[in-house]
């Protein structure tokens, strides 16, 4: 029953199911990857945690050629992550509830630090709405365009008394801000990137930044600086050196000419040792702790799902990073020019829409028109489109749901329903 029910839910045939589960336990090494598919639910975590589980469970933790790996949405996730952009944790994922964490910042930084765990992105959101945030600064990153529940996302950012957008184009977002600091892009400064195997990876900068703009570290001391709090102006070497090594323990032994052109994986010993392996004999708590967590439908189904039949995932195509800002100022917005909804062609028929015709889609929170482009790569009853474009702004029509635990947006699950538009478009043959 269980399994039929499975079936029913995911749309993957049992027989694959469990072939593909044989496969994966009798396997000497067996490697997992994942992506946004996975984590994109509001049980995304939950999954993550499960995938861990099967590693554990059929040995697939502690040597070569095994392991569950995260392919991360942005570049260098890995890499603010390990420098404490997590309100819940500080540098090196310390606890910044815990006393003697919260002890070593302030004795480091010399500097009264909260103690409390700050707020997540659509905390911000709903915080601002409230009047509990009155300030934003925002670096290298388009929300009006990319998070969910658009309106939503503009209405709280237009109520804040201060909105600093530091960036390379003028976004969407950039549009809303009060003050635009403008930045450089990688080739214009050098840093470090850290990779999903965690591999600190030297950048080094190629070309001058373009007059008038800075890189994104020089302006955070530029600001520290006028704020009263004196700094040196910044270098990526000593800021390891005389820094990061210094509060994040795994960096212990990172210094910048030690990178060289392959980098070190963390954890990197005082001596410069890097650690290619992790959890060779045990976990850092000891044994590995199975968590298991019963699934539940999406409250978006579960309210929408009626009124709106039809599920949309979004995605990304290769010709454009994310929101486009960068892409769509090269020759790749002339290989791919707009947005599109993928939908079966079954589907297609019930509605009488033809391949190239303008489809309007609809939500809880809105609607947007886009060119239909027929295919048989979504199952009937799911549509799929990009959100590169801002003359389309998919996101105007996705929830504000969210992971339970790390609140990423659940972009995978929209309850929609179609119809073809009314009317005729500029980009649609007479």
């Amino acid at each position: 029953q269980y399994i039929n029910e499975l079936e029913k839910v995911t749309g993957v045939k049992k027989e694959l199911v469990r072939e593909a589960a044989i496969t994966y336990a009798k396997a000497e090494r067996a490697m997992s990857f994942h992506g946004l598919g996975v984590t994109e639910h509001s049980q995304g975590t939950y999954t993550v945690m499960l995938i861990a589980d099967l590693a554990m469970i059929t040995g697939n933790i502690g040597k070569r050629g095994v392991g569950v790996n995260p392919l991360r949405g942005q570049n260098n996730v890995q890499g603010a992550a390990d420098m404490g952009c997590q309100p819940h944790q500080g540098a090196g994922y310390l606890d910044v509830t815990d006393p003697n964490n919260h002890k070593l910042y302030e004795d480091f930084y010399g500097a009264k630090l909260p103690d409390y765990i700050g707020y997540k992105i659509p905390q911000m959101y709903d915080a601002a709405l409230e009047g509990k945030l009155k300030a934003l600064w925002a670096i290298g990153e388009d929300m009006a365009q990319t998070d969910p529940n658009t309106h939503h996302v503009v209405n709280a950012l237009s109520k804040l008394d201060l909105f600093v957008v530091q960036e390379l184009f003028m976004t969407e977002t950039a549009k809303l801000a009060h003050v635009v600091l403008p930045g450089a892009s990688f080739l214009e400064k050098s840093g470090t990137f850290t990779n999903g195997e965690r591999r600190i990876q030297r950048v080094q900068k190629v070309v001058e930044p373009v007059e008038g703009t800075k890189p994104d570290g020089q302006i955070i001391v530029d600001i520290m600086n006028r704020m009263g709090y004196k700094q040196e102006d910044y270098n990526p070497a000593t800021l390891l050196e005389n820094e990061i090594s210094k509060i994040v323990p795994f960096f212990a032994g990172v210094k910048w000419e030690l990178l060289g052109d392959n980098g070190l994986q963390w954890p990197v010993a005082k001596d410069g040792t890097d650690s290619d392996l992790l959890h060779i004999n045990e976990f850092k708590r000891g044994k590995g702790k199975f968590i298991h967590n019963s699934w539940s439908e999406t409250k978006e189904l579960v309210e929408n799902g009626n009124e709106f039949p039809y599920i949309i995932t979004t995605n990304r195509e290769l010709e454009h990073y994310n929101c486009g800002t960068m892409t769509r100022r090269t020759n790749n917005a002339k290989i791919l020019k707009e947005d599109y909804l993928m939908i079966n062609p079954a589907d297609a028929q019930k509605h009488l829409i033809n391949n190239g015709d303008m489809v309007c889609v609809i939500s809880a929170r809105g609607k947007v028109d886009v060119k239909a482009r027929l295919t048989d790569e979504v199952k009937p009853g799911i549509l799929s489109s990009t959100f590169h474009f801002p003359e389309i702004m998919m996101n105007n029509i996705t929830s504000s749901v969210h992971d339970s635990e790390a609140m990423c947006p659940e972009y995978k699950v929209v309850a929609v329903n179609i119809r073809k538009s009314k009317g005729k478009f500029k980009n649609q043959k007479n």
